[in-house]
Parts: structure tokens; C-alpha cells; sequence
């Protein structure tokens, strides 16, 4: 069956339904959240929504939890799908996954998204952890443009599993930005807006 859910989620994301969440449209208000279930502690800009659901790759169901907040048309989120020790061995396919399903939803070769060296530290600790954050110009639904940067995280806990976070913002482009450049991009991206969200995501 593949990832279906998961593209669905992207849909989700790229559609805007997660608005749709709420009656009006908070300001920022940055606050450090603790999912415990999910062991991590982010920096959110209002209070985010939780919703679960379950993903389907290669006949195994996994569990998806989604955080997510929507700030003046730009969407939050950290989803974790939790994969069971038996199933450790599945990981690095599922992420696999997850990222050709993202790439698909964007006007970029597969081979070729625009990606820029980061990091992320564990909670209470000062050592970086390198990652990858992709910048990806989305492709137009209802004659919108919008970008999306976006890193996935993975965490082994000992006796729990292994924890795979994706963290997304998503955000529209300003009409006259429609022909935003891949410099451009990255700064569109990594404003004071954007900035906090990914230097403050903590797994345990």
C-alpha cells in the first residue's frame, strides 16, 4: 500500500485544511512545548493542535502524531511516527518514503532538492547533531504558490523504539515573490518567524 496516508498528509498541508482547525487566526505567541509522548520539547507559536493518525508502509501500520499550529497563513508542524524496536529495521525505508512523497508535491527534480547544512541538540544538552533542512518551492494549488522548509529527525530510545520527526513550516508567497529565486527562498524561509521553530525542536 505504500505511504498513501502520508501523502494525503502533504495534501493536507499543501490544501490548508489544518485551518480550517481554527476560528481565527492567533498572533505569534512563542511558547515552549513538551509532547512527552512524543519525546521532544519545540518552540511553538501558539498552542498547537494534536492530531494522530496511522500510516501503512509495506503491510505495518505505524502510528503518526501531528503538532501543528497556523500563524498569519504559515503552518508549524512536528509529526513523529514511532517505529517499535522489531521494527527498527524498516526505518531508514520509511524515511525514504516520506521524503520522495514530499518531493513529489514540489517543482523540483527528485535528485535535486536545495538543501543547507544544520543541526539540532538534545534536550538539556550543548552538542549539534547535524541534519539536512530542505528549502522546496511547492507546487500551486488554488493559485497559490508556497514554499516549504522541512528536516526529519531520527532518535533511538532504548527499550521505546526509534522516533522519526518531521518538522515543516509551510508558508504562502507574496504574489509579487512568484518568481522567488533559490537565495531568496532560503531567506524567505529563515526569517525571525522561522528561525525559532527549528533552533528550538529538542528530542529527548
Amino acid at each position: 500500500m505504500g505511504l498513501g496516508l502520508s501523502k494525503s498528509l502533504v495534501t493536507l498541508l499543501q490544501l490548508g485544511l489544518v485551518v480550517s482547525l481554527y476560528a481565527c487566526t492567533p498572533q505569534y505567541d512563542w511558547r515552549t512545548v513538551r509532547v512527552e509522548q512524543q519525546a521532544y520539547t519545540a518552540l511553538f507559536p501558539a498552542k498547537p493542535q494534536h492530531l494522530e493518525r496511522q500510516i501503512n508502509y509495506l503491510g505495518t501500520n505505524f502510528n503518526q502524531a501531528l503538532e501543528v499550529v497556523k500563524v498569519a497563513d504559515t503552518i508549524y508542524s512536528i509529526t513523529t511516527i514511532q517505529v517499535p524496536p522489531n521494527l527498527i529495521s524498516s526505518a531508514r525505508g520509511l524515511i525514504a518514503q516520506l521524503k520522495a512523497a514530499l518531493f513529489s508535491q514540489a517543482l523540483l527534480d527528485i535528485a535535486q532538492p536545495t538543501a543547507v547544512a544544520g543541526f539540532y541538540q538534545l534536550a538539556n544538552s550543548p552538542i549539534r547533531i547535524p541534519t539536512e533542512d530542505y528549502f522546496l518551492m511547492m507546487k500551486p494549488i488554488d493559485g497559490i504558490n508556497r514554499v516549504m522548509r522541512v528536516r526529519w529527525v531520527i532518535r533511538n530510545t532504548p527499550g521505546l523504539g526509534l522516533q522519526i520527526y518531521q518538522q515543516s513550516l509551510l508558508m504562502p508567497i507574496p504574489k509579487k515573490s512568484a518568481s522567488i529565486n533559490s537565495e531568496a527562498l532560503l531567506s524567505h524561509l529563515d526569517d525571525d518567524n522561522a528561525a525559532p521553530f527549528f533552533a528550538d525542536f529538542h528530542p529527548d
